[in-house]
């Protein structure tokens, strides 16, 4: 399946395909019983700001079906600044005084409900950790629900170290349960 896959930017017209693909999400995670991405959260607000950014990337098929979507996000990200967790690049305040930020953040990923188990998301990641690597950068951060024990699972079968938990500061009203686990993974 990985064959026919590509990993590419995602473009401003598909706003609404990326939406249905974290809706797809949504509704995964929902099995669990958790309340991460059960608000409104993310929303095509959230798309549309990945694509502005040049951040949200779509994995298609070669009749170009979207399957996937991820953002990868470069610069600080200032909830990871906050988390007291052992980083395995150096943290809280990366970037000061004009130094590069070493790592690149995965954030809003989702595998489109026809796609479940076809190594969509897989391809994705490793595509990631190409993107990082030719970036120069030390490695890639992300975060989950503790509860989401697929992603946990997951993560740990790529290589990604969990570091510990900490809570969000900024989701607001759009997410009610802020604890998350910490991974990362050196590229």
């Amino acid at each position: 399946m990985t064959d026919s896959l590509t990993m590419r930017l995602a473009r401003p017209a598909e706003d609404a395909r990326v939406t249905e693909i974290l809706e797809d999400g949504k509704r995964s995670i929902a099995r669990f019983g958790i309340a991460q991405w059960q608000n409104g959260y993310p929303g095509i607000e959230s798309v549309r700001a990945d694509i502005a950014r040049g951040a949200c990337y779509v994995a298609e098929d070669a009749d170009g079906v979207l399957l996937g979507t991820l953002a990868l996000l470069d610069g600080i990200d200032a909830e990871y600044c906050r988390a007291q967790v052992p980083w395995l690049t150096g943290n809280p305040f990366e970037g000061e005084d004009g130094e590069p930020v070493r790592y690149l953040a995965i954030h809003r990923c989702a595998t489109a409900a026809a796609a479940l188990k076809r190594g969509v998301m897989g391809f994705m990641f490793a595509r990631s950790e190409e993107i990082a690597r030719a970036q120069g950068k030390a490695s890639i951060r992300i975060d989950t629900h503790p509860g989401n024990r697929a992603m946990r699972a997951f993560l740990s079968k790529l290589g990604y170290t969990e570091l510990g938990a900490f809570d969000l500061t900024q989701k607001g009203a759009a997410e009610t349960d802020l604890t998350r686990i910490a991974f990362e993974k050196l590229v």
